[in-house]
């Protein structure tokens, strides 16, 4: 069980901000806010985590510290495929994730770029295009192409790259992403410049994609031969709403953040415990 939090340092001290952990991971982004001080014996009582031996994080990025899901629905939509994509946001992740799944099963070893251009192909072919003489082939090919090269453009979230820099202060600081090497760069240099890790470990390295257990037992494997940090030393920050495999299960810790909006389009956070 894991208490649902995001981590951000402030001048003085790290603060834990609650997030509520949503249904829908579908949903709009939020400003961090409800500071939970780490110097607070009742703030911290409530976490599983023990952060004072804490000293290393871990990041899911793409959903956790980028927003994953902007980027694919606006990248998708400026595409020719886009005019015949469902309207609704949800429904249209919901589609793309349901193929790119297959695909990453399908072939753990393949790049990110050549899953998401495959999942978007099956779907072009699902939705029959081509069939119905709404794009031709050639076009398809563009669109996906096109589609599959904008990962290192996808947004950051508003408070991450403040929130990276000061975290970097006081703990090693590892993403475990993945998506591959060349996309993980164009993200460095373009949303998350700034920003600064003392390693990154990528499904290209590892030869899976997360919920793989495989990829969280080689990030404990490496965290301990890179750094000297124990299992217990370490804690995985992930944006998740669904129970998955994640660190915890490999013998780290976990924490999970959710970002959503509430009534009247304010921030609605809650502290809430999440399951693994």
């Amino acid at each position: 069980m894991n208490t649902s939090i995001n981590i951000f340092l402030t001048e003085n001290s790290a603060k834990l901000f609650c997030l509520d952990c949503v249904q829908s991971r579908y949903l709009q982004p939020t400003t961090l806010i409800e500071p939970i001080d780490t110097t607070s014996p009742q703030d911290m009582a409530d976490s599983d985590i023990p952060w004072s031996q804490v000293r290393a994080l871990s990041f899911d990025i793409y959903g956790t510290l980028i927003d994953w899901e902007s980027g694919i629905v606006s990248s998708a939509r400026a595409t020719a495929l886009g005019p015949h994509l469902p309207g609704d946001r949800r429904k249209l992740l919901l589609e793309i994730e349901r193929h790119d799944t297959a695909v990453q099963q399908e072939k753990p070893t393949m790049r990110q770029t050549g899953i998401i251009a495959e999942g978007l192909r099956r779907y072009a072919q699902e939705l029959k295009v081509v069939e119905n003489g709404h794009l031709t082939e050639e076009q398809v090919e563009h669109a996906v192409r096109e589609y599959s090269s904008k990962i290192g453009t996808y947004p950051a979230f508003p408070d991450t790259v403040r929130a990276i820099q000061r975290l970097a202060a006081r703990f090693k600081l590892i993403p475990v992403s993945n998506v591959d090497r060349a996309s993980f760069s164009e993200t460095l240099s373009g949303p998350l410049h700034g920003c600064k890790f003392d390693a990154i470990y990528t499904a290209e390295d590892i030869g899976s994609y997360k919920p793989d257990l495989r990829n969280f037992e080689y990030l404990l494997d490496h965290v301990k031969a890179d750094f000297g940090v124990e299992k217990d030393q370490l804690c995985h920050i992930r944006a998740e709403s669904f129970p998955r495999p994640c660190a915890c299960q490999a013998g780290g810790h976990s924490e999970c953040l959710g970002r959503s909006k509430g009534r009247h389009g304010k921030s609605d956070i809650t502290r809430k415990r999440c399951t693994e």
